[in-house]
């Protein structure tokens, strides 16, 4: 079965923008560290369950905000509710969604003018409330076209939409009341995400077979999704989760388009689309679903990522000036194979967000993950106390610095004191020492393993392994923004934002590349630095991929990048057997 996803499904500006303002608040911790929202942030339930569990709560008749944080969220708010969370003594940040605030600075103006306000849209729901405090009190909520008939006389009338309204009826009702109200001023309030995910749905119906949506009950624009589908004659699937989702209501379709509100997270859209490419119709079906399974478990249980190891290793021994042995290309794998297995069960609650496909894998198989990863850390320590002394102390401390690296040493009573607590709640900790369990084990180790004394070559190996493992893990951490800042992980992209990140890529791969090429120039490393170049370059092209949108989808982006570290050892044995 195909699958077609919308490209503008999920998390809207607007909702974004609400989610960095209220994590932002969370993390700052004002006065007594509360932080609550004046009423749902979105409208949706499973990003509100997750909020919940981090201590953000929603203001409650009771609650005394007088040293607390108070959140505005993104549908606004009126004036009068403005004035008296104020009065409380409560810090209030503005999540209001910029196309919201022009709406309300539209209707303040010109009822301030003597206009009354006609605003099209949803009955009851926050934006509606919020945008009606500002008409002082000569406001009408049109849901209905039919409702224009009932309106009272008006002498200049101001019309405005919903930012979600659905666009064809906001035509219409202008239209409408136009021909009704002889001094009308309109405007085009609804946003450009709200008509652009509207026009991209109706196109999508026209070449698929059947339509799911994804998003909460109780999000007017998700409902409006719906609607529109249902319009173009398409069927249509309204579900809020994956678990919602009856595969075999699909069974008479070939192609299914997939769609999301705006309040939709990203892990959600996953999910389903994974629960939709594990259905089988056909036998031709069931044999691709077979091979994308075997190809989707030898990622998603590392054993990929650990072959990759190996294969940098190699290819660091070989930039080293060293004889490349079977022993250091396996101690690797096996380090690398154990730290990323028990990592990923140490942070279920991300994977379960970010990594649906291999949250799956490792919930079915908990027993056997956690004793293979075990069982690798183990092997990789005797292998390494049979060959050197140094390199099994090497890799006993980086085992025990990773346990270290997430033990709270600050205790919890200087955390006004000193923010982080441990290693790991440090911004960009996470990539920086993967990269550096990287340059261990795949260059330090085969380094101990033959050398006694120090060689410029041995920071170059150090350096490019560092930074192809980096940026693996920055690209990675970028497509799991969501999820993160949600969970209130700060990694780079967190700390930092996209756009530098993306800055800080590019001058690494530009200065590895420069060393790269040096290097074999001054006699640093042998010649193999200069057909590892390719390596860099195609660091590059996959983050080009994945900035533009191309490489997305489960576990390909992982794919993409972990066979960087195998390109890196197929081009040092293909130099080792004279062949370049």
């Amino acid at each position: 079965m195909r699958v077609k996803v919308a490209k503008t499904a999920g998390f809207c500006m607007g909702v974004r923008r609400a989610m960095d303002t209220l994590l932002d608040a969370a993390n700052e911790k004002n006065g007594d560290g509360k932080v609550y929202t004046d009423g749902p942030l979105i409208h949706n339930p499973q990003v509100l369950e997750y909020l919940e569990k981090r201590g953000i709560q929603i203001v409650n008749g009771q609650t005394d905000l007088s040293k607390s944080t108070v959140i505005i969220r993104a549908h606004g708010i009126t004036p009068g509710r403005r004035k008296e969370i104020e009065q409380t003594g409560a810090k209030v940040c503005d999540a209001t969604c910029p196309h919201v605030m022009r709406v309300q600075s539209i209707i303040k103006k010109y009822a301030a003018q003597g206009y009354s306000t006609v605003i099209v849209g949803d009955k009851g729901h926050a934006e509606v409330i919020g945008l009606l405090g500002y008409a002082e009190g000569k406001g009408y909520v049109i849901q209905e076209l039919e409702e224009i008939e009932y309106l009272p006389p008006m002498d200049k009338v101001c019309i405005v939409a919903q930012t979600t309204q659905d666009r064809r009826m906001f035509k219409e009702a202008i239209d409408r009341l136009k021909k009704r109200y002889s001094h009308c001023e309109s405007f085009e309030t609804i946003c450009s995400s709200t008509y652009k995910r509207q026009d991209e749905v109706i196109n999508l119906t026209k070449s698929v077979d059947a339509m799911i949506v994804v998003g909460g009950r109780g999000s007017a624009n998700t409902t409006r999704l719906v609607k529109i589908c249902e319009s173009q004659g398409t069927p249509t699937i309204h579900v809020e989760t994956d678990a919602e989702l009856d595969l075999d209501k699909l069974k008479d379709y070939d192609t299914v388009g997939v769609t999301a509100g705006a309040s939709t997270p990203n892990w959600m859209i996953k999910r389903v689309v994974e629960k939709v490419h594990s259905y089988k119709v056909n036998r031709y079906e069931r044999f691709l679903f077979g091979i994308k399974s075997i190809a989707s478990f030898f990622v998603g249980s590392c054993i990929f990522v650990g072959l990759g190891a190996a294969s940098l290793s190699y290819a660091s021994a070989a930039l080293l000036g060293i004889e490349p042995r079977l022993h250091f290309c396996l101690i690797a794998a096996l380090f690398i194979f154990s730290m990323q297995v028990l990592n990923h069960f140490s942070n279920k609650e991300a994977v379960a967000l970010n990594e649906p496909v291999r949250a799956k894998l490792y919930e079915k198989k908990q027993n056997l993950f956690i004793g293979l990863g075990i069982a690798g850390a183990v092997a990789s320590f005797v292998l390494g106390f049979i060959i050197s002394k140094p390199i099994f102390f090497c890799i006993f401390l980086a085992s025990l610095f990773g346990i270290f690296y997430r033990l709270e040493i600050i205790p919890k009573k200087l955390s006004r004191i000193i923010r982080y607590r441990s290693l790991e709640q440090i911004p960009g900790s996470k990539e920086i020492f993967y990269g550096i369990a990287w340059g261990v084990s795949t260059a330090l180790i085969p380094f101990l393993g033959t050398r006694k004394s120090f060689v410029p070559s041995l920071s170059i190996a150090i350096a490019f392994t560092f930074s192809i493992a980096f940026i693996r893990a920055v690209v990675l951490d970028i497509r799991d923004i969501q999820g993160d800042r949600i969970l209130g992980k700060e990694t780079i992209p967190i700390a930092i934002g996209k756009e530098r990140t993306k800055t800080i890529l590019i001058i690494i791969t530009a200065l590895i590349a420069i060393l790269l090429s040096a290097s074999p120039l001054l006699g640093w490393t042998t010649s193999l630095g200069y057909y590892l170049l390719p390596c860099i370059a195609y660091a590059y092209g996959y983050q080009y991929l994945f900035y533009k949108r191309i490489v997305f989808e489960g576990l390909l982006l992982e794919t993409i990048a972990d066979f960087n570290f195998i390109l890196a050892g197929i081009i040092a044995f293909l130099w080792k057997s004279n062949y370049l």
